[in-house]
């Protein structure tokens, strides 16, 4: 098989001495005076013998799709194996077709293999020898190293090494695990059996990890880290159907998207980093609806007793101590967003990060909370009874949606006709709004007069009208998978998802029942009573600022899809957007005002100093002129003179002069 060496495109020459200091370009290290090592010199490539000798290509089992071709770099890549970044220009064993890269030190390293004694008692093999059990302080040869199986850093205490001094660790606890076991809650249908395998990610938290229980099952995928095998859910929150897993070492990336508050972290993180990165590795997940909820979100107690107040603390939405633009926490004594759940001792007018007293919060949820309240964000707004005494069904969303007629599904998917005076008004409002919400200028003041002199009639008459008139959405009414798979209560004869009976409950007891006039049938009736409870469960966990315009069309469509195929009483819906939709334009109004006086500040900064540069650059101009009209009879040269004068004989001349 040719080495690295032999395949290179120029011929090398070996040194068996060099003087002053080199790297080897492959592997990075050193090259010591007097040891071997080969060089180009039309590439100015300096390796160790040793490292020209590594095979071109290898075959890897933690990689068996393809052969690996060792490769120069040319963008900056991660390991697979050690997950350590490699930079562009570095060599490493690469499969370019299924973008995998792995340093020639990491691909010599064996994975661990497994010794059953067949009692489910299990012992790791690596080299060819059994690991060791040892104590260290966490460090090897003064590098932090990581368990192999649950690639988190190895603190002081037993764990197991390789004789061979090899990076392979584990922690005393992931390397005694049983073979196989069987999960009844996170995956209940097949047994799973330990295997080492390259790292992978755990389907319950998501870290990557080197051993995983796999399924048995044939066909099936599923993967649980070492961590997780004993994991149980065990908060019962009754605004979802099944018991749901609080996890407390999750893998959240940017993008883990909450049910709750409707906001990716990446979002979340650019405003108020601090509060969401100390809890982002918590997570309240159902497995089975792959419903997920950001810790300061989600169901917690609702009151907690903790060792930094003498009183015990309530949780609650937002608490504003006065008309300050700035919170702070009584324990960190750090700044705190509006937008996050707080703890609140109302006798002292004390207030805590959720992240400060999340030790006592986690012990609550861990211990016996039958009796004990939860509220996850914007519970406190809607009403809770025994959903028995109500009547839980067996049934479920896509049972109602199947008992619909072909007419009743037709009506879901076209929710409303739009009529040609209907979409002009639209298109018409749409474009004058527009002009409205387009960011400010300092030269644009005209538009900031027109929009602070906005009257009612300009609001009821032409900026409303895009709301209350917009085109329908493409698909109509669709009802989310998770609400689908959930049974139904019945409240007042209305049957709907589990987790929105309460909000039901609570829009009936203020308004009554909006629906009692309609002549629709009763599945039908609920399935709109369904998405009517959608939007208003929304609304309870969205922040006014957080309110976009595409947001609020999308409420006023829901809005007008209901009132038109059902005939429902619902004003008090229509009473409430449309006074968001002001709210709304208040906030275009002061963001416009905001971006302009920025804009003419920065340009009052500004203009000094262009005044100064043009002044500089006026006087320069006037030194200039003065120069050259200072140019005359004495400073022109004889050549130049006879030159000026025969272009003057020339100047209205054609160019044959004196030519023929």
């Amino acid at each position: 098989m040719p080495s690295i060496r032999d395949s290179h495109e120029h011929p090398t020459q070996e040194f068996g001495s060099l003087t002053g200091r080199n790297m080897c370009n492959l592997c990075g290290d050193n090259i010591q005076l007097g040891s071997m090592g080969c060089f180009c010199r039309q590439c100015k490539f300096t390796i160790h013998s040793s490292c020209g000798e590594l095979p071109l290509f290898i075959n890897l089992s933690s990689h068996p799709q393809h052969p690996l071709k060792l490769v120069r770099l040319f963008d900056n890549v991660t390991c697979y194996y050690c997950e350590e970044i490699s930079y562009k220009k570095a060599f490493m064993y690469t499969c370019h077709q299924c973008s995998f890269y792995i340093h020639f030190s990491c691909s010599k390293i064996p994975m661990p293999t497994i010794l059953c004694d067949g009692q489910n008692h299990v012992q790791y093999i690596c080299h060819n020898h059994p690991m060791t059990l040892v104590e260290r302080d966490g460090t090897y040869d003064g590098v932090v190293r990581h368990c192999f199986a649950c690639q988190s850093p190895l603190s002081s205490g037993p764990s197991y090494i390789c004789k061979k001094s090899c990076p392979n660790v584990f922690h005393k606890a992931c390397a005694e695990l049983p073979e196989k076991i069987e999960h009844s809650f996170l995956h209940p249908y097949h047994p799973l059996k330990l295997q080492v395998s390259e790292p992978q990610s755990c389907d319950a938290c998501h870290k990557r990890g080197g051993i995983m229980y796999s399924c048995c099952g044939q066909g099936c995928n599923f993967r649980l880290g070492t961590e997780c095998a004993s994991l149980t859910p065990t908060v019962n929150w009754d605004r979802h159907e099944h018991f749901l897993f609080l996890m407390e070492n999750a893998y959240c990336d940017i993008d883990q998207y909450c049910d709750a508050c409707h906001n990716s972290y990446k979002k979340l993180l650019v405003h108020v980093h601090n509060e969401v990165s100390r809890t982002q590795s918590f997570l309240f997940r159902c497995m089975e609806c792959n419903f997920n909820i950001h810790f300061p979100c989600g169901p917690l107690p609702i009151t907690i007793k903790h060792e930094c107040h003498m009183h015990f603390l309530t949780l609650k939405n937002s608490i504003c101590e006065d008309d300050s633009t700035e919170s702070y926490c009584d324990v960190c004594e750090e700044k705190r967003d509006h937008r996050f759940r707080v703890y609140y001792c109302a006798i002292c007018n004390y207030v805590a990060h959720i992240h400060c007293v999340v030790s006592e919060v986690t012990k609550a949820l861990k211990g016996n909370h039958r009796n004990m309240k939860l509220l996850a964000l914007g519970d406190a707004r809607f009403s809770n009874t025994d959903m028995a005494a109500e009547g839980m069904s067996t049934l479920t969303m896509t049972h109602i949606m199947e008992r619909l007629t072909q007419h009743e599904r037709n009506q879901l998917m076209n929710p409303i006709k739009v009529k040609p005076i209907a979409k002009t008004i639209y298109e018409m409002s749409r474009e004058t709004n527009a002009h409205l919400e387009r960011k400010g200028d300092g030269e644009d003041i005209q538009r900031i007069q027109s929009l602070f002199n906005f009257g009612k009639t300009n609001f009821e008459d032409s900026y409303l009208n895009e709301f209350q008139w917009c085109i329908p959405e493409e698909g109509g009414l669709k009802l989310d998978e998770r609400y689908l798979k959930m049974k139904v209560v019945d409240v007042m004869g209305y049957q709907v998802p589990k987790t929105l009976a309460p909000v039901l409950r609570t829009l009936l007891s203020k308004y009554g029942d909006f629906g009692r006039k309609s002549k629709l049938s009763p599945e039908m009736r609920s399935v709109l009573c369904t998405f009517l409870c959608i939007v208003v469960d929304r609304m309870s966990t969205t922040m006014v600022e957080d309110i976009t315009k595409d947001l609020l069309l999308h409420w006023f469509f829901y809005w007008r899809s209901i009132v038109s195929i059902g005939d429902f009483n619902i004003s008090f819906l229509l009473k409430h957007l449309d006074q968001l939709t002001r709210v709304l334009l208040g906030f275009g109004a002061r963001r416009f005002k905001k971006e302009m006086t920025e804009g003419l500040q920065q340009r009052i900064t500004d203009i000094p100093g262009q005044i100064a540069s043009l002044q500089a650059e006026l006087e320069s101009s006037n030194v200039n002129l003065e120069k050259v009209k200072s140019y005359g009879e004495s400073t022109t040269s004889d050549f130049m003179k006879e030159t000026l004068q025969l272009s003057s004989k020339f100047k209205w001349k054609d160019a044959c002069e004196r030519l023929v």
